[in-house]
């Protein structure tokens, strides 16, 4: 049997403890959107998020709801992969959206990053790994499909994060041979998002892409970073940047690169 195409927009979300949703659907299976109710929480942890996003069913189908089962048992699991941050977690929220790839047997295949507000690399390894372990019943019509789970994270609230061009540390990675030999993170695009500590040390380092991220590149691109200083850190608050790492990584002037960091900028 060949798989066929389909398509269905729903938003599934990992609440403190639990995923919870109301779906609306369109036909007989195809859920078309949900809605998320939210829990409030005085603790760092993670929230749902009532924001819809698309998710594409390539081939083969997932109802919504065998999904949440599936999921349910490992969501703590999930949640605990904050810890990975540390220190970091005084400053750290954010959504971060796991794109699963799931094979006709229905054992996940891949996991992709494809949103990442909070920028921890522990973190978002942490969640692949515990991703990669469910196991979800067989999608109908026995062929691979993918879908999008977010997951929203909150710190502790000690410490102020701003919003930072971060044109020097782009740069001062695209003109460091170190970061070259790490060698490319995967074969799409790739973001880091990095945090600046107000002794202008990076305190926390994440990647984001639409495709697959090598996990050997981005641990050494992370750990380079963690050796730059920064001399823009300020004093009670952290700086937050992101900037696009494969085009440095390319060797892209330091001119291109600053005008690219800095168009990029004004979106984030």
């Amino acid at each position: 049997m060949r798989c066929k195409k389909s398509k269905a927009v729903f938003v599934l979300c990992a609440l403190v403890f639990a995923c919870a949703s109301e779906p609306e659907t369109r036909g007989s299976r195809l859920p078309k959107q949900s809605r998320v109710r939210q829990k409030t929480s005085a603790r760092a942890g993670v929230a749902g998020d009532d924001q819809g996003m698309d998710m594409q069913l390539s081939i083969g189908v997932l109802d919504e709801r065998t999904v949440d089962r599936a999921m349910a048992p490992h969501v703590p699991a999930m949640v605990d992969c904050f810890e990975r941050a540390g220190d970091a977690r005084r400053y750290l929220s954010g959504l971060v959206v796991l794109r699963f790839v799931v094979e006709a047997s229905g054992a996940v295949s891949d996991i992709h990053v494809i949103k990442n507000e909070l920028g921890n690399y522990p973190v978002e390894r942490c969640l692949v790994g515990a991703g990669m372990r469910i196991v979800f019943p067989r999608p109908e019509g026995n062929c691979r499909t993918d879908f999008e789970y977010s997951l929203r994270f909150r710190s502790t609230g000690e410490m102020r994060v701003l919003n930072w061009r971060g044109d020097d540390v782009a740069v001062r990675v695209a003109s460091t041979s170190d970061f070259a030999a790490c060698g490319a993170l995967g074969p799409q695009s790739v973001e880091a998002i990095a945090y600046v500590e107000p002794a202008g040390t990076i305190g926390s380092v994440g990647f984001v892409s639409q495709g697959p991220i090598n996990p050997a590149a981005a641990s050494c691109a992370e750990g380079q970073m963690y050796k730059l200083r920064v001399t823009d850190g300020r004093p009670n608050v952290v700086l937050r940047t992101v900037f696009p790492l494969v085009i440095a990584a390319q060797g892209t002037s330091r001119a291109d690169l600053s005008h690219r960091s800095s168009k990029r900028s004004r979106h984030h």
